[in-house]
């Protein structure tokens, strides 16, 4: 066997193998510039396999050249091919993060009363105790009832939670609930609904508070919520209409939103009438936005102006002694009468008490605008419904603070 020959024949032998290894190096390359996966050994060693003619050489000058640019071609046919499998790979991945359900098993919606409340639980909303309800609250429509207390509304306050097995019984139970508090301001309830659940809360809460528990039991339901809670700055809110500044809000739920508008100096004598003495402790208007205009024969807004009173039962008798029955006079010829309706005084005094409380008379519109003086009239101190004072009129120059 010549020399050439066997230079050729061990060529022949070596060349796979280098263009084994180009094939290779090239995969490789483009591989790692896309993320594919790294399969490229394998597919580069059965491609010289399978294609041996893919071996183009030839002897020119005692020198063999392989053609290169069919290696390369080959090479990137090869990664084309592997990139189409690692894509399909790396598709894969999202695909499981967008999983439906996935995605269900991360956020379990509400199917039982118990499931709402553990979202209340979670919005740090505020739970008392939480019972059953008897089977005699609308036991034979709903699937699921419980009572929930509130303790900040007081002693056994709070409300209720409902699962109904269809629509016509929830709205049953909610008409219930609604008709019942438009039959006067005592009996009056908050009520929201989402699916088949239904909230029922003390009317005593406040609409924004509410609208937690109510924005909390759509999450529940439904995932997600369009009712928006009030930002309510407490800078600007007062305890009491007594303790009120300039400025600052006293929401009423039964009479409706006060904001002071203004003080005024009040007198400093006490008055009398039989065993009652009593005080003017203070003397403010205000803006009074009426939860229930026609309830309280008032318009939906309007001026205010308030008594704010202390009255003492100096005797060990039970008298009965009526602020907030009291008529007023201006210097420009008005009359009111104190709004029984809205005014807190409470008028029976039992032996030796101090009361304390508000008269409230409704300015309209004009206000006190051009008023320099004002005249109070205030009933006489009665015992057994039969008068044993005198009715007492206290004048006040209007003089702002």
């Amino acid at each position: 066997m010549s020399l050439g020959f066997n230079c050729l024949y061990g060529l022949k032998v070596i060349l796979p193998l280098v263009v084994f290894k180009e094939v290779n190096e090239q995969a490789k390359q483009f591989n790692s510039e896309h993320g594919t996966d790294n399969y490229y050994w394998l597919s580069a060693f059965l491609y010289v396999l399978l294609y041996p003619d893919f071996l183009k050489w030839e002897y020119r000058g005692g020198i063999l050249k392989m053609k290169k640019k069919l290696i390369f071609s080959a090479a990137l046919v090869l990664s084309l091919g592997l990139a189409g499998c690692g894509g399909e790979k790396a598709k894969e991945e999202p695909q499981k993060e967008n999983d439906p359900k996935t995605e269900e098993q991360q956020k379990v919606l509400a199917k039982t009363v118990d499931d709402v409340i553990k979202y209340f639980k979670e919005d740090g909303l505020e739970l008392g105790e939480v019972s059953d309800l008897p089977n005699d609250e609308f036991g034979n429509i709903r699937k699921e009832g419980k009572r929930i207390l509130i303790p900040s509304l007081g002693v056994d306050s709070g409300g209720r939670l409902f699962l109904f097995d269809s629509e016509e019984n929830l709205q049953k139970a909610k008409s219930y609930y609604d008709e019942l508090g438009n039959s006067g301001p005592m009996f009056y309830s908050h009520t929201h609904q989402s699916g088949l659940f239904l909230i029922q809360m003390n009317g005593d809460m406040e609409d924004n508070e509410f609208a937690k528990y109510a924005a909390s039991l759509e999450t529940a339901v439904t995932g997600s919520t369009t009712i928006e809670i009030k930002e309510e700055s407490k800078a600007n809110k007062a305890d009491n209409l007594t303790v009120a500044n300039v400025g600052e809000v006293v929401k009423d739920d039964f009479a409706g939103t006060y904001t002071i508008t203004d003080l005024y100096e009040a007198p400093t004598e006490k008055y009398k009438s039989a065993d009652v003495e009593f005080s003017i402790d203070g003397i403010k208007t205000a803006k009074l936005k009426a939860e229930n205009p026609d309830l309280i024969e008032t318009s939906a807004e309007t001026n205010v102006l308030i008594l704010s009173i202390t009255g003492e039962n100096l005797s060990d008798d039970t008298v009965s002694f009526h602020p907030d029955t009291a008529k007023m006079t201006t210097d420009t010829k008005r009359q009111i009468e104190a709004n029984v309706m809205i005014s807190p005084f409470e008028s029976e005094f039992i032996g030796k008490v101090i009361q304390k409380g508000e008269v409230i008379f409704d300015l309209g519109e004009e206000g006190l605008d051009g008023v320099k003086e004002l005249k109070f009239i205030f009933e006489p101190t009665s015992k057994d419904a039969r008068k044993i004072g005198e009715e007492i009129t206290v004048v006040v120059p209007v003089n702002k603070k």
